[in-house]
């Protein structure tokens, strides 16, 4: 089998520069450049760090031939995917429980476009249960003909058509609904592989449901297989943010000032009334918890390698694919 490494590299090179790729790898340029020129054989660890950096199946970087992506082939994302993202009809995020009603469901279908041998077309339908999410997919994928899946989507209450386009990092997928007047964004990781997408996390950026009608962002999954894990497995990795709070100095303060009003005795302690020394601790612990949402409030987040890493892992068991 003829070894297509050097040829693959140069292909990733014209992507990123030398420099990128030594940043992302971890390697020195001039080690980059040795593999580059044939001087030197790539080192398992040099394979196993370009797997990591950039997505890639070492077999495959090994003996195929992958896309480069000036010639973009569009049939790779072809096929029917399912959709987990937060049920967004609440302000803010704001609802009484982590599970129950949180998570909302859809299908997208990405189509060969009949107009064109190398594009595709986007059809989407969104729900709020899993049950009837994965009835439909099950039923999308029996379907051979584009035109059936067009019609059974297109008898959903919110049917969706639009567009995906892709660059050498991201997939971008724009639908609307001209029916309801809305429309979603969908910004995913674009995995450099000629192998199928199978799906991952991205960011959406919508119009929320509910009483106010207002724009929306969040995390949103796809995969082409049902991801059997249960719903709070699959919100916490729809979290925007993750919190790390260090309490110490809170509960420090807390703990003296406690101190201060009930085990010493001072001036403080004796003259106060059981009422006003718990309106003292309220007021302290008010102070205390105030700040340290504030200092942790969501401001802005992105897909992180991590965020990316555990989504692809539960679509890959999922789909049962080396990728």
């Amino acid at each position: 089998m003829e070894n297509k490494f050097h040829e693959n590299l140069k292909i990733l090179a014209k992507q990123y520069t030398q420099r990128e790729i030594a940043l992302k790898t971890g390697f020195s340029q001039s080690s980059i450049n040795n593999y580059l020129s044939g001087m030197s054989e790539p080192s398992m660890q040099f394979l196993v760090a370009l797997k990591k950096a950039f997505g890639i199946s070492i077999d495959e970087f090994l003996f195929s031939e992958i896309q480069n992506q000036s010639e973009v082939d569009y049939h790779k994302y072809i096929g029917n995917y399912i959709v987990y993202y937060y049920n967004n009809t609440s302000y803010k995020g704001e609802v009484h429980t982590n599970l129950k009603n949180t998570l909302n469901y859809g299908v997208i279908s990405v189509l060969k476009d009949k107009a064109t041998d190398n594009s595709v077309r986007v059809y989407a339908t969104f729900v709020k249960g899993r049950v009837e999410a994965t009835k439909l997919l099950k039923e999308l994928n029996t379907k051979t003909q584009s035109v059936d899946i067009v019609n059974t989507l297109s008898q959903s209450r919110y049917f969706y058509k639009g567009n995906l386009s892709v660059s050498e990092e991201s997939i971008s997928i724009e639908i609307k609904d001209k029916k309801n007047g809305d429309f979603i964004s969908i910004l995913l990781n674009n995995p450099p592989t000629i192998s199928d997408y199978i799906g991952g996390i991205g960011t959406v950026n919508s119009i929320s449901r509910g009483r106010e009608h207002n724009p929306c962002v969040q995390y949103i999954i796809i995969s082409k297989k049902i991801i059997e894990k249960p719903d709070g497995e699959l919100y916490n990795c729809l979290k925007l943010n993750d919190y790390n709070i260090n309490l110490s100095d809170a509960i420090n303060d807390i703990v003296s000032l406690f101190k201060r009003l009930y085990t010493e005795d001072n001036e403080i302690s004796l003259e106060l009334s059981e009422n006003q020394k718990m309106a003292i601790i309220k007021n302290k612990l008010e102070y205390h918890f105030y700040d340290i949402l504030e200092a942790n409030v969501f401001r802005f987040a992105k897909v992180s390698n991590k965020e990316d890493d555990a989504v692809f892992k539960l679509i890959r068991e999922a789909s049962n694919d080396r990728y």
